[in-house]
């Protein structure tokens, strides 16, 4: 398994190899519902290149300025802690 950035097939459907995803959700600028960069754990078959650790996508977190708030306290979040609650997914 790997952490992939991937979009939606041409139909809108998930492509067949992400196994649990649409995390971090980025604006791409195509036309729906291929309009959104998103993140996701994948098969290794997934054609796309993966983070190769946490460090690269916490860089990539950082890189787009994503702002977190907790669900319920609304209180901000580091991205560190979100990042790690999505890179964990690998098992």
């Amino acid at each position: 398994m790997k952490l992939i950035v991937y979009t939606l097939n041409t139909d809108g459907t998930i492509p067949n190899y992400v196994i649990d995803g649409g995390y971090l959700p980025w604006g791409n600028g195509s036309t729906s519902p291929q309009d959104w960069d998103l993140v996701g754990v994948a098969t290794d078959d997934a054609e796309q290149t993966g983070f190769v650790n946490e460090a690269a996508l916490l860089a990539y977190v950082v890189s787009k300025d994503f702002k977190f708030k907790h669900p319920i306290t609304e209180e901000v979040m580091a991205p560190e802690t979100v990042v790690s609650s999505i890179w964990n997914k690998l098992g």
